[in-house]
């Protein structure tokens, strides 16, 4: 199938609304910056999506209405550049083979595509990993940072794990490495998330995760463990929905927030009670990993 490839550069204060807004219509984006495996320049964030013909121009509307209420509200909505051409969908995948390398994340895992078995050494974790259009390589700073803070809990005693926003299926696919015991729950927006998650999931060897298409809200259950690597303002939204699906002394690690988000987040989630027990930067992202310790409930 053709479409049209859409790169569309913005300021970073406004990347994840933008993203939101052409991720809704294209449904997928990829997000470049300085931590991506294909880099933007410092100031500046690419949104790349393919989009069908007939989409473009309603798509670029709304981009523009997007940065105008931006800049309403008093933040950096210019400049704005865009770059169109024309393109075919295998690309997506193809682009991959000449970024996407055998990487080292966290301390025990190796993030691997079928085309570059890198060195795996005794006590390595491997995930064996082809994302076709769907976010999460292990090439991101945010991906990085959710591994290595869930590392940091390993030996928490967790009988169900959530990947909320799986993507590729790679932190469902640590997550199942890191609680082989666990039932674990992958789940995103983007039904074409799921089905390459499943995929990657069917490559790894993972029996112990299911997959389901939805939100927070859709999910049944409580769980142990909250993987998200999510945009802010979806997190923002999602707060009042997570003590609902939390077990006592879970853990929840949020991850895909710009060090300018990370304050507002993290207030949304103290003020319900979340603790502040782990902290990750890299360049501009943040990461933190929450303890869920409701208030008892008092006697009558």
């Amino acid at each position: 199938m053709s479409w049209i490839e859409l790169q569309i550069a913005v300021p970073p204060e406004i990347a994840d609304l933008v993203a939101a807004t052409v991720g809704e219509i294209a449904g997928g984006v990829e997000i470049r910056d300085r931590g991506t495996l294909i880099h933007s320049d410092e100031d500046r964030t690419v949104l790349v999506a393919l989009c069908a013909p007939d989409d473009v121009e309603g798509l670029l509307t709304e981009v523009q209405e997007t940065c105008s209420r931006a800049s309403a509200a008093g933040l950096r909505a210019q400049p704005v550049t865009i770059k169109r051409r024309a393109a075919h969908e295998d690309e997506w995948r193809d682009i991959w083979k000449k970024y996407f390398k055998a990487t080292r994340v966290g301390q025990t895992f190796i993030v691997r595509p079928s085309w570059d078995p890198g060195a795996v050494h005794d006590g390595d974790r491997v995930i064996d990993l082809d994302p076709g259009r769907a976010f999460g390589t292990g090439g991101h700073a945010s991906t990085r940072m959710v591994i290595a803070l869930a590392e940091q809990v390993e030996e928490k005693p967790v009988r169900r794990f959530l990947d909320l926003g799986c993507g590729s299926g790679i932190l469902a696919i640590a997550g199942a490495r890191l609680w082989p015991t666990a039932a674990g729950l992958a789940v995103d927006v983007d039904p074409e998330a799921t089905a390459c998650a499943r995929e990657n999931l069917e490559r790894n060897r993972v029996t112990t995760v299911a997959l389901a298409d939805g939100t927070l809200a859709d999910v049944p259950g409580t769980f142990d463990v909250v993987l998200a690597n999510i945009q802010a303002n979806v997190l923002l939204d999602l707060a009042p929905v997570f003590p609902g699906r939390l077990e006592p002394e879970a853990v929840v690690v949020l991850s895909g927030l710009l060090n300018t988000d990370a304050p507002a987040v993290l207030d949304s989630y103290q003020r319900l009670g979340f603790t502040l027990d782990g902290r990750m930067e890299e360049d501009e992202w943040v990461a933190l990993r929450l303890g869920w310790r409701p208030a008892p409930r008092a006697e009558r």
